[in-house]
């Protein structure tokens, strides 16, 4: 090889490098600035890996084409949905109420007792997720100070009002710093509400998922051919098995969430009922719910048991720490080995590390979608980097090597 054929691909070397970084920053330049949405919109694709596979599911179990058991899971869907509005929207909405008191004086509880031991109160107020759901009414004594003079003024200038009197008195007693000390309740509710938190909000952030979601499973084979034509056509075939592969593995995580959820969600129930925690059937709901999110999901309505249970007694409360204990080991060392014979197993140490990274970089969203984003990352680096490029240098470098001997 002469040197303008070395130079030429030294140069296509480097011109090949430089073209794929430019190519990599401006899709993390990309991501920054849209991260909320780009991570929408793989809920949307999550939504849309269900109702394909749901679809098919109905499809073999009844006489019905791809699209009208598509319509069956989406009418199914959406019947659920109303019915529950409709029928049960009333008690779950007043047990939401009396859940959202009990947590009001759980909290409470736990300022006082906090208040006792500073290093506890260090370290509640060290910790994001508790420090925003229990904040400690003496936190700043000056803004304290300027509270109860506001709340004096007050009382003096409507005097002629006795029963409006009362009432601020009576909060005042009750609560001292209740301008500071928003309902734990809402602001745990505002923390799960961050998954949708965008510019669009969360109603429409909803149609997003579910229509764009929707579109995608009506037609995924023309969305699949579509991005498969993006990359050389002999890489295509290759690239179409992938997302194959992807689809089936999120299809995957969704059976073993949505066992997970319905496991600890009725476990939950019945041992905090058991127990005599108020709310049982609310807080099972939450748990399943939330449990949807691994690690995290269980750890926030683990808390909120807590708080609820302390509004009944220290004892219900302390009750609530070995119940959860033994509903994460059911669930830990049966539910899920079960369940992962057929589905996703990933490793707990890397996901509970890639939850944190996402979890500060991108916030509660990033939390959430970091499972099952991890999963399809997991099979792209494995197919593509571990099998096609580090095992084809490896037969590439043995085809050399049995080449040479047979020269020789």
């Amino acid at each position: 090889m002469n040197p303008d054929e070395n130079r030429n691909n030294l140069n296509s070397v480097i011109l090949r490098a430089i073209t794929i970084l430019v190519v990599l920053i401006a899709f993390a330049a990309g991501f920054v600035i849209t991260w909320e949405i780009v991570l929408t919109l793989f809920l949307a694709v999550l939504f849309a890996v269900f109702l394909n596979h749901a679809s098919l599911k109905v499809s073999q179990w009844l006489p019905l084409s791809r699209k009208g058991s598509l319509a069956a899971v989406v009418v199914a869907l959406l019947s659920i949905f109303i019915g529950v509005n409709a029928f049960f929207f009333t008690q779950i909405n007043q047990q939401i109420e009396q859940a959202d008191q009990e947590i009001d004086q759980g909290a409470q509880k736990v300022q006082e007792w906090t208040e006792q031991y500073p290093s506890v109160k260090s370290a509640i107020q060290s910790t994001p997720f508790l420090a925003q759901i229990i904040q400690p009414s003496h936190a700043d004594p000056s803004k304290q100070h300027s509270d109860s003079s506001a709340q004096s003024d007050k009382q003096t200038s409507e005097k002629n009002q006795a029963e409006k009197t009362a009432s601020d008195k009576s909060s005042a007693t009750s609560k001292p710093n209740l301008n500071s000390l928003p309902q734990p309740a809402k602001k745990a509710a505002s923390l799960v509400g961050q998954m949708f938190k965008t510019t669009f909000g969360l109603i429409v952030n909803s149609l997003l998922i579910f229509f764009v979601g929707l579109f995608l499973a009506v037609s995924p084979q023309s969305y699949r051919d579509g991005t498969v034509l993006l990359v050389p056509p002999a890489r295509r075939e290759r690239i179409r098995d992938l997302m194959n592969q992807l689809s089936e593995t999120l299809w995957q995580w969704l059976v073993g969430r949505f066992a997970s959820m319905l496991v600890t969600g009725l476990g939950a129930s019945v041992l905090l009922f058991l127990i005599g925690v108020p709310m049982a059937g609310t807080l099972g709901v939450m748990t399943g719910l939330l449990t949807f999110i691994p690690n995290i999901g269980s750890l926030i309505a683990f808390l909120l048991a807590i708080l609820v249970a302390l509004s009944n007694s220290p004892t219900t409360a302390a009750l609530v720490v070995p119940t959860y204990a033994v509903l994460q080991l059911v669930e830990s060392y049966l539910v899920t080995p079960l369940i992962q014979q057929k589905q996703v197993s990933l490793p707990p140490a890397l996901l509970i590390s890639f939850q944190a990274i996402m979890g500060v970089l991108f916030g509660f969203l990033g939390a959430a979608v970091a499972s099952p984003l991890l999963a399809a990352s997991k099979v792209v680096v494995e197919e593509l980097y571990v099998n096609d490029y580090l095992e084809g240098q490896k037969s590439s470098s043995q085809q050399r090597l049995d080449n040479t001997e047979q020269a020789a």
